[in-house]
């Protein structure tokens, strides 16, 4: 078995908070106002909800399988075979996850603020780093998030709330949006975005305390629902939807629109500094976790020998777009909307085997042994 280190609850939950909250810096609040116009900053809690209730159905799951990972229990569940397929799935989903995020990421530093940068400098020298905290290990990554946490958190507090005289309440109106069907219909859909949090199923041996494994993660949905919908809403009444579903980042668009006197204005390099941040973690994490699920389908104890295949893997996931557009609209979305079907559904689908085979315990039946 790979050993990958042990961390505690706080760290945990930063870690989880800051993987989850990231997108608040891309383009997720934009695609919001589109879907949901003046309804986006509530839909986004419907879709933390949501994600806070299939989560909890998959800790039913973990809670079966007493201080067994997500890995194990697909192989005692589904047998070795299947069990191996499943984990790749959820592989491949990470390393999908991280060159979108990647390509992403890069896209909008082209945009903002890097304009005659080519993308593959930016995307080597992302990848450079990732691959630096993966070497280290899960553990590196979380005494990092534990750090970069406050630092996000003071920057994200000030960028909030430094552009007040923009803000206009009545942009909140009408509250209904483009109607209910659309805000819940969204709203579900959405809590893929919110999904990520599966990661720590497959890194439950990592906590210190096995059994918090739900708290560290209903703890980390709700501090990231409000937070993006804080987010949200300081955007919706800054920009209002019409204009802030053309932002690419509405974040950064707050940040240069900041006035207080000819001493302080245009703060960006803030949002800059806690958007590298917040970017390095949540791509580490991913990274490392794809790794992670396959060395431990595959029985391969040390993890550092992967991290080159597992590059390459990425680094071509980066170069499927051709634009921002195809970027945003086809692989971020598919990302954000629809993979609470992998995600989630895989382990639900598992935790209705388990309880109709009988199965419990980490016990394997007479079939797998």
């Amino acid at each position: 078995m790979i050993k990958e280190g042990k961390f505690g609850t706080r760290e945990a939950v930063t870690l989880t908070t800051v993987v989850l909250t990231s997108k608040v810096f891309y383009t997720s609040i934009s695609v919001l106002f589109k879907a949901t116009s003046t309804a986006a900053w509530y839909a986004t809690l419907i879709s933390c909800l949501i994600s806070m209730m299939l989560f909890s159905i998959v800790c039913l799951l973990m809670n079966r399988y007493p201080n067994k990972n997500l890995v194990q229990i697909f192989d005692i569940v589904t047998g070795k075979f299947i069990g191996k397929i499943l984990s790749l799935i959820f592989c491949a989903y990470f390393i999908f996850y991280s060159g979108a995020t990647i390509r992403e990421f890069v896209e909008m530093v082209i945009s903002y603020v890097l304009p005659s940068t080519q993308p593959s400098i930016i995307i080597t020298v992302l990848l450079l780093i990732v691959v630096s905290y993966a070497y280290v290990g899960i553990e590196g990554i979380a005494r990092m998030a534990y750090v970069g946490f406050f630092c996000i958190s003071i920057g994200l507090v000030t960028i909030l709330i430094l552009p007040y005289r923009f803000y206009d309440i009545n942009n909140l109106i009408p509250i209904g949006g483009y109607g209910v069907k659309s805000i819940f219909s969204t709203g579900f859909w959405r809590a893929s975005a919110y999904s990520e949090v599966i990661f720590l199923a497959f890194l439950s041996n990592c906590l210190h305390e096995n059994k918090n494994l739900k708290k560290v993660g209903l703890v980390s949905l709700a501090l990231s629902g409000i937070i993006i919908s804080m987010g949200t809403v300081c955007a919706l009444m800054a920009f209002e939807y019409s204009q802030g579903g053309e932002n690419l980042s509405s974040l950064f668009q707050l940040s240069r629109i900041i006035y207080i006197n000819r001493f302080l204005q245009r703060i960006e390099s803030v949002f800059i500094f806690i958007w590298v941040i917040a970017s390095i973690i949540n791509v580490s994490v991913a990274f490392y976790v794809a790794i992670s699920i396959f060395c431990k389908a595959f029985n391969v104890s040390n993890h550092r020998p992967c991290l080159l295949p597992f590059v390459y893997f990425t680094f071509m996931v980066t170069l499927l777009p051709k634009n921002i557009s195809e970027a945003t609209e086809v692989y971020i979305k598919s990302i954000r909307q629809y993979s609470l079907l992998i995600t989630y559904f895989i382990p639900i689908l598992v935790l209705l085997i388990s309880i109709f085979r009988g199965n419990k315990g980490g016990m394997l039946t007479n079939e797998e042994t």
